[in-house]
């Protein structure tokens, strides 16, 4: 079964508000096997609205919609799907009797326009609204709910159970297994593992996020079973680039192996400014194994509070293998991470660029040091170079540890 989501809100267009709503609709339907064929977001127009509606019932089998609903003058959708269905507005004595009552219960003074929440066309079916007032409809393939994150949450597991007893849905739900890579670049990934995507009924996507690549394969339960052995051979073709799977994250995966080591961990922060202890501190149960963290920014800072000689730092400089080694030095855990770098946009050179970081890591007594030339702006490089600290730090927990 094909579904369209369609967002009603010109707030939506023109960056007042971002879109939330269409996620959690999507993790429903994917429980019931009914595949989104698109997603639509539409303005305040009447035009735009039927014209969107019109579109999408010649497409697919279901339009969930999301927004104008509610009794100001353009919250128009309601009126759109009766028009588009030809149907009249109705208003169920029943149902404004409830919205009275929970004008009432608020205290707030119940007027005339504020019946436009229960108006419905004719012949469509209602769910209560239990934490707030328009009630979702539906009628002919087209379901309709308030734009309120809490009030769709509350109100379309209602209507999704509903519809798949009506309809005697498969409950065959989506499933998706997604591959977590780190270090190679799209292109190459798809080089590496295009001839493996040869099952018709799984769709294949890459997503770039900002924690790596995504290889995502998307199908049925009952595909399960193709779709695990494909992973196999994926990590046989490039499991060196691959740190997770699913809702694993870098920090989450260095967390749970210096846990499971029984091993503690610091890190000594120049060019990072923090953001490496933010991050792995951001995993809950973090504090079991997190020894310390220190921006050492300053030159002063890094003789003082870490150790690394005056010498190191006047002939080699803070941007550099040999002070990021004896950062890690200087910090009294198993496990040490530091980073030094220019992350711009001034102070590079010829010999030293812009996006040019050092990471050491020390396991113990072994040290390892990275260099990487990291492009983008301030933001970027700071946070390309905690990310592979962490990945670097994964790959050699597993490999030599």
């Amino acid at each position: 079964m094909k579904a369209a989501i369609i967002l009603v809100g010109t707030e939506l267009l023109n960056g007042a508000m971002v879109d939330t709503n269409s996620i959690y609709i999507a993790n429903q339907l994917n429980k019931y096997g009914i595949e989104i064929e698109f997603k639509l977001t539409v303005r305040d127009i009447r035009e735009e609205i039927y014209k969107t509606i019109d579109y999408c019932k010649k497409n697919v089998d279901l339009i969930i919609m999301s927004g104008g609903l509610g009794p100001t003058i353009d919250d128009i959708t309601k009126e759109v799907i009766a028009d588009y269905l030809g149907k009249k507005l109705i208003v169920e004595e029943k149902e404004l009797d409830i919205l009275k009552k929970k004008f009432d219960n608020v205290g707030i003074p119940f007027k005339g326009i504020n019946v436009k929440e229960v108006e419905k066309p004719e012949g469509a079916i209602s769910f209560t609204n239990d934490v707030g007032m328009a009630p979702a409809i539906y009628i002919d393939g087209i379901a309709a709910f308030p734009g309120v994150p809490k009030e769709l949450y509350n109100m379309f597991p209602k209507f999704i159970k509903w519809y798949a007893e009506e309809r005697k849905l498969l409950t065959d739900e989506i499933y998706i297994k997604d591959l977590i890579t780190f270090g190679m670049a799209e292109s190459l990934i798809d080089e590496a593992v295009r001839d493996l995507f040869d099952e018709k009924d799984i769709y294949y996507e890459f997503l770039v996020k900002d924690y790596g690549i995504l290889i995502r394969m998307q199908s049925t339960e009952s595909n399960k079973n193709k779709v695990e052995k494909i992973t196999k051979k994926i990590y046989n073709k490039i499991g060196e680039f691959i740190f997770g799977e699913d809702n694993d994250r870098l920090e989450t995966k260095v967390v749970d192996l210096v846990k499971k080591l029984g091993m503690n961990i610091s890190v000594a922060e120049s060019c990072t400014g923090g953001i490496l202890a933010s991050t792995l501190i951001g995993v809950p149960g973090v504090s079991d194994i997190f020894k310390e963290g220190i921006v050492s920014y300053s030159n002063e800072a890094k003789v003082k509070r870490l150790g690394v000689k005056k010498e190191t730092l006047d002939k080699y400089g803070a941007v550099s293998k040999e002070t990021a080694q004896e950062m890690v030095l200087g910090l009294d855990s198993d496990i040490a991470l530091s980073t030094t770098g220019i992350a711009g946009p001034g102070g590079g050179s010829t010999d030293k660029p812009v996006g040019l970081v050092y990471i050491g890591i020390r396991i113990k007594d072994k040290i390892y040091i990275e260099k990487r030339v990291f492009k983008g702006d301030r933001s970027k490089v700071r946070k390309k170079a905690v990310s592979q600290a962490l990945f670097s730090l994964i790959k050699i927990l597993n490999e030599d540890v």
